[in-house]
């Protein structure tokens, strides 16, 4: 807290002064800091406040009950041992003997509703002060953790804007960039209010668009860490956190597009799809939340007047899409696991939303063949890696390393133009592929 105060009140000068001697290691190490600080004054959120506050008479209550507090005015002794203890909480948070004492009273989805729960709150907080006094405490440390947060807001904002020209060296790609874009990433990490992230969501605006080679040029790695965070966001509970997560994913999208020279947006367009496979399985993605973010996205793309001549739109439009399918595919999968024809039609679609990205695509089709093996379906199975075959072919000959792509396999299946939809994004990391890699020998095992 005394180094945030610090950093609040210190003038711009000294601290750029100050960044500007300290070696690299010390630069590191204050962003390091500033990491701790966020992770430490997190916000708890106001659901947490009112377990906090349940847990605590809870908490009284079985003391009482225990005999504790035997030979003690009841109010008196009550109202001193819950200042205590929520001293004690908020002092020693996440600890393991405390773990206990914060867990809520009632559990269940209407457990802030309770009658009960309201009730007990009322009459407690009415009959006295200290209840009334330890909410305007919790309530505080919801501030301070804005707060925090904005502090180092700002600290980011000052240190990108005087260290531009050490951040772009190397295109963006240096360590000093990876540090800070790091620090940026947390803000999603940690719990943050709506009103916070409204902030962090014009902070990283502002960010992309003075270090755009950052994102798309170069290896994929930011990139990939931004679209994974930023659609996270666009799952969470807050309407306006939804909005301001898909304004932010439609804005990185068209200064992709821009930095293309306005001809596709190949990077952001195989990275999303990347961090939807990966948030299915993480955070459980694909309900109302994250369908409603998505339209807001469309949306933004439909109404852009000055891309509006452009393929911008739909390209746009052709990601949703995919993004849709795939989560459909993913939902439906796990209510058809005993349908063999049914699990297989919603894998062949799931591979064909994956056709832009031949990793993901190749997973796929391969799963599509070991469902057709097991149903004894060998024919089926063989086509599958047939397919898989010709998008290995078509990957090395994109990368001169082959002399044939998919027309080889033209003869076997007319289908097999499918794997032609490949979209190739230089800063990826090289899928290790090479000549041998084609898994003919389940192929030959098959027939």
């Amino acid at each position: 807290m005394c180094f945030l105060h610090i950093m609040k009140t210190i003038s711009y000068e000294t601290l750029i002064a100050y960044w500007q001697r300290a070696p690299s290691p010390e630069v590191s190490d204050f962003f390091s800091i500033l990491d701790v600080c966020l992770q430490n004054f997190r916000y708890l959120g106001k659901r947490n406040i009112i377990r906090k506050i349940a847990a605590a008479f809870k908490f009284v209550q079985s003391t009482q009950n225990n005999g504790t507090l035997k030979g003690s005015n009841p109010s008196c002794q009550t109202s001193g041992l819950l200042s205590q203890w929520m001293h004690s909480t908020s002092s020693h948070e996440g600890h393991k003997q405390h773990r206990s004492q914060t867990l809520p009273i009632i559990r269940g989805k209407n457990a802030l509703s309770n009658p009960k729960l309201l009730q007990m709150l009322d009459n407690t907080m009415t009959s006295n002060s200290n209840e009334i006094d330890i909410v305007h405490h919790v309530d505080t440390e919801a501030n301070i953790a804005t707060e925090v947060c904005l502090t180092i807001l700002d600290l980011l904002s000052l240190f990108t804007q005087t260290h531009q020209r050490q951040l772009q060296q190397c295109d963006c790609q240096n360590s000093l960039m990876k540090r800070v874009f790091d620090t940026y990433m947390l803000f999603f990490q940690v719990n943050q209010s709506a009103t916070a992230l409204k902030h962090v969501f014009a902070s990283l605006r502002l960010f992309v668009c003075k270090f755009p080679s950052a994102f798309f040029q170069g290896p994929a790695d930011l990139c990939g860490s931004f679209c994974y965070e930023v659609l996270k966001c666009c799952n969470h509970r807050s309407r306006s956190t939804q909005t301001e997560a898909s304004a932010l994913l439609y804005f990185f999208m068209r200064k992709n597009f821009e930095f293309n020279k306005q001809k596709s947006i190949v990077r952001s367009h195989l990275q999303l799809i990347k961090a939807v496979s990966q948030l299915i399985a993480d955070a459980g993605i694909g309900g109302s939340r994250f369908q409603h973010s998505l339209a807001i996205t469309n949306n933004f793309a439909n109404g852009d007047k000055q891309m509006k001549n452009s393929n911008f739109p739909a390209e746009v439009k052709d990601l949703t899409k995919r993004i849709r399918t795939v989560l459909m595919a993913t939902a439906q999968m796990k209510e058809h696991e005993k349908d063999p024809e049914m699990l297989v039609d919603l894998q062949y679609s799931l591979a064909n939303s994956y056709a832009s990205t031949p990793e993901l695509r190749r997973t796929w089709l391969e799963s599509m063949a070991k469902i057709h093996a097991r149903n004894g379906d060998l024919s089926e199975a063989a086509m599958c890696y047939i397919h898989i075959a010709a998008l290995i072919a078509e990957y090395l000959k994109r990368k001169g390393m082959f002399s044939m792509g998919w027309p080889a396999f033209l003869s076997i299946t007319p289908n097999i133009k499918e794997e032609g939809a490949m979209k190739e994004d230089s800063g990826m990391q090289d899928t290790p592929y090479n000549e041998v890699r084609p898994k003919l020998s389940h192929m030959e095992n098959i027939t």
